[in-house]
């Protein structure tokens, strides 16, 4: 069953950002951008590690050093509803987060504020019933990203934010993890997706566009089909 969320996420906006990270050049320059929501976007960069921050940025663990990032959403641009809205609807998964390496698979996945039935809706659809109740640092690298890549999806969000997630990952378990997707998806969550280091089943299956980070700049891959055709 879906969750109902109070809040809808319509749009993100860049406003004026710039983004600095000691030792390496600026990942973004005084950028004005309205983010491409309602679909699928692969972050691409010269420099993957500009693309990762970026991914960062727009799932609130990265500050800009100037600009801000502004949500907007159904109920209006109130600032604590922005707040709100951000916690309410964003969830994301990135490559450095590892939870304590004695920490159970049910520990892990019950930091999040899950219902139940998503909850054991998951571990039917993952098969991880023998696994509940084992420690992090016994699994092997692909079923620990795939227990965290599982946990960034259970308070069912709008947005959701994912680093590489297709790296360490065999084409059947990543297979079953866009089902999970498209599941929720086909009741209208799971929006808007980010991820980088795309792969071409994720391609096909969730129809992504592309997103450049290149000299402190965006730029947004062009769609024929949405430009406007004028006649005289």
């Amino acid at each position: 069953m879906a969750q109902t969320k109070s809040i809808q996420l319509e749009s993100v906006q860049l406003v004026n950002v710039s983004l600095q990270v000691e030792g390496l050049d600026p990942v973004l320059s005084s950028v004005d951008l309205e983010i491409p929501m309602d679909k699928t976007v692969e972050v691409k960069a010269s420099n993957p590690a500009h693309a990762v921050y970026l991914l960062e940025m727009l799932a609130g663990r990265r500050e800009p050093q100037k600009g801000k990032v502004q949500w907007h959403n159904s109920l209006g641009h109130d600032d604590d509803l922005a707040d709100r809205c951000f916690f309410e609807v964003v969830a994301g998964y990135f490559e450095s987060e590892r939870p304590a390496p004695q920490s159970t698979v049910h520990e892990i996945l019950s930091t999040v504020e899950a219902s139940p039935d998503v909850l054991k809706s998951a571990i039917t659809h993952f098969g991880l019933q023998k696994k509940m109740d084992a420690k992090f640092h016994t699994l092997t690298f692909e079923w620990q990203k795939i227990i965290l890549l599982i946990r960034a999806t259970l308070k069912i969000p709008q947005m959701l934010v994912l680093e590489d997630p297709a790296v360490g990952i065999s084409e059947e378990k990543f297979l079953d993890y866009l089902d999970w997707i498209q599941y929720w998806q086909r009741q209208g969550n799971f929006r808007h997706i980010f991820l980088t280091n795309n792969h071409p089943t994720a391609a096909r299956h969730l129809d992504s566009i592309s997103m450049f980070v290149d000299e402190g700049l965006i730029y947004v891959e062009e769609q024929p089909e949405f430009k406007k055709a004028v006649q005289f």
